[in-house]
C-alpha cells in the first residue's frame, strides 16, 4: 500500500490565468489556494468518505496489534513474520487482478464488499478465538490482505469522483487521503496497542470488525451517485489475468509513467529496501537507543504529511520538475545517517525526505488520473501500487545481501546518491518535466 503534486503554487483550473504566463498568480488564486482543503473538508460526501477512511485505518492498525497480543499470551510463540508475510503476499499477488475487477464493476460496490468481507472474517475470528494462533489466523491474514488489494486502488478511483474534482483538481483530494494515511502511521499503532491490550484479542477483533462495518456504510453513502464507467460490448469478456497484464501495459505505453515506474522500482530495490534494513542498525550503533530511531521515523512521517499537502497544490506545465526535485531530497534522508550523528541535522533530513517523497507521489497520482481514461483507472492505479509494493521485500533482501559485502555507511551513501541523481536525470525527458504525454494511452 508497494504503494499515488508545485512549489510555485500555480493557478487552479477553476481560476485559470488568462493573461500571460501560467506562473502568474492573481489575488483570487491566492485565496483559492488557502481554501482548497477547507472546501473539500466541507464537502458532505467527501467528508463521509474521509470519516470511513479514519475508522478503516484504525481497523487496519488493530489487526497487527491483535496478532501481537495473541502471541504475547500463548505458549507456542507462533511466528509473527509468517502471519504478516501471508497478509503481504495476498495483497501483492492480487492487487493487479483487483484493478481489472474495479474496472468491471462499480468501484464503490467493490470497496464496500471488501469492507464487508473483513467485517465477517473478523467477527468469525472473534467468536472462534480459542487462545491459539494457527491456520485460522493465517486465513484471516490472507483474507484481509486480499481485501486491501481491492480497497486501496478502489479508493483512488472513488475519492476524486465523490469530491467532484476535475482531472486537474484531484491533487488536494489525494493529498488529504495521504495526510490521513501518514497520520495513522503515527497515531494508529499506539492507539491500537492500547485497545488490544485493554480489551483482549477477541473483543479487539470484534471492534475492528465494527470499524470496517462503519467504513462500508460511510463509503456506500458517500459514493451513492457513482456508477461504473460505460463500456463497449467487447469489454469484460477477457479474463482478469489479461486485464491485469493490460494494466501493466497501459502504464508502459505512457512514456513519462514508464520512466517514473522504472525509477520507483529502482529506488525501492536499491535504496528504500536496503535503507529499511540498514537504518535501524546504523542508528542504534550511533545512539544505543531505539528512541532516536523512533524519533527519526516520526520526523519522516511528519514531513510526509506536509509533503502531501504541498503536493496537492503542485500543478501546471512544470509539475514534473518540482516533483522530481522534491523526490531527490529523499536521497539526503538515505545517506545523511552515514555522514553525521547530529540529531538536529538528521531530523531536518528526515522531514525533508518525507516532504519530497510524498509530494512527488501526490503529483504523480494526480497526473495519472488526468492522463488515463476513466475506464482504465482501476487497473492503472493497481499496477502503480504493485510496482511500489511488490518490489519492497526484494529490496530488503538485496539490502541484507549487500550489507554483508559492503560497509553499511558506504551502502547508505551510494544508495542515497543514486536516488538524488536518478531523480534529477529523469528531467532530461520533456514528458517527465511536465508529467504529461502527447501519446494516447493504449491498454494491452
Amino acid at each position: 500500500m508497494g504503494g499515488e503534486q508545485q512549489l510555485s503554487l500555480l493557478p487552479t483550473p477553476r481560476s485559470p490565468a488568462r493573461h500571460g504566463s501560467h506562473d502568474r498568480i492573481c489575488e483570487t488564486d491566492k485565496w483559492t489556494k488557502v481554501t482548497d482543503y477547507l472546501r473539500l473538508l466541507r464537502h458532505r460526501r467527501f467528508g463521509l468518505l474521509l470519516g470511513g477512511q479514519i475508522v478503516s485505518l484504525l481497523a487496519d492498525a488493530l489487526f497487527p496489534m491483535i496478532v501481537v497480543t495473541a502471541v504475547a499470551h500463548q505458549a507456542t510463540g507462533f511466528s509473527l513474520a509468517v502471519i504478516f508475510a501471508v497478509r503481504a503476499l495476498a495483497l501483492g499477488s492480487l492487487v493487479l487482478f483487483a484493478g481489472g475487477l474495479i474496472d468491471r464493476v462499480n468501484p464503490v460496490a467493490a470497496a464496500v464488499i471488501a469492507d464487508a468481507i473483513r467485517l465477517v472474517t473478523l467477527v468469525v475470528f472473534a467468536l472462534t478465538w480459542d487462545g491459539n494462533l494457527g491456520v485460522g489466523a493465517l486465513s484471516v491474514a490472507g483474507i484481509i490482505g486480499a481485501c486491501e488489494a481491492v480497497s486501496e486502488p478502489a479508493l483512488l478511483v472513488i475519492a476524486p469522483a465523490v469530491a467532484e474534482a476535475g482531472p486537474d483538481d484531484s491533487g488536494p483530494v489525494y493529498a488529504l487521503l495521504d495526510v490521513l494515511r501518514h497520520g495513522a502511521t503515527v497515531v494508529g499503532p499506539v492507539l491500537a496497542a492500547a485497545i488490544a491490550s485493554a480489551l483482549g484479542v477477541g473483543t479487539a477483533a470484534a471492534l475492528a470488525a465494527g470499524f470496517f462495518g462503519l467504513s462500508a456504510a460511510f463509503t456506500r453513502i458517500a459514493g451513492a451517485r457513482m456508477s461504473r464507467p460505460p463500456r463497449s460490448d467487447d469489454e469484460g469478456r477477457t479474463s482478469l489475468l489479461r486485464d491485469a497484464v493490460a494494466g501493466l501495459g497501459l502504464l508502459w505505453n505512457i512514456p513519462w509513467v514508464r520512466i517514473m515506474q522504472s525509477i520507483s522500482v529502482l529506488h525501492v530495490l536499491l535504496a528504500v529496501g536496503p535503507w529499511t534494513v540498514i537504518l535501524p542498525t546504523v542508528v542504534l550503533a550511533q545512539s544505543g537507543s531505539t528512541a532516536r530511531y523512533g524519533t527519526l521515523l516520526s520526523a519522516f512521517a511528519l514531513g510526509a504529511v506536509g509533503g502531501a499537502l504541498l503536493g496537492g497544490k503542485i500543478r501546471g506545465p512544470r509539475r514534473g520538475i518540482w516533483a522530481m526535485m522534491l523526490l531527490s531530497l529523499f536521497g539526503f534522508t538515505v545517506f545523511m545517517p552515514a555522514l553525521t550523528t547530529s540529531l538536529p541535522v538528521l531530523l531536518i533530513a528526515f522531514v525533508l525526505g518525507g516532504v519530497g517523497q510524498e509530494a512527488c507521489d501526490v503529483v504523480k497520482m494526480t497526473a495519472m488520473r488526468k492522463e488515463i481514461p476513466e475506464k482504465y483507472r482501476g487497473r492503472a492505479f493497481s499496477a502503480d501500487f504493485f510496482f511500489s509494493f511488490a518490489a519492497l521485500p526484494v529490496g530488503q533482501l538485496i539490502g541484507a545481501a549487500l550489507v554483508s559485502v559492503l560497509n553499511a555507511h558506504t551502502l547508505l551513501i551510494v544508495s542515497g546518491a543514486m536516488v538524488t541523481l536518478t531523480s534529477l536525470l529523469a528531467l532530461l525527458s520533456a514528458d517527465m518535466r511536465s508529467f504529461s504525454s502527447q501519446r494516447a494511452p493504449v491498454a494491452g
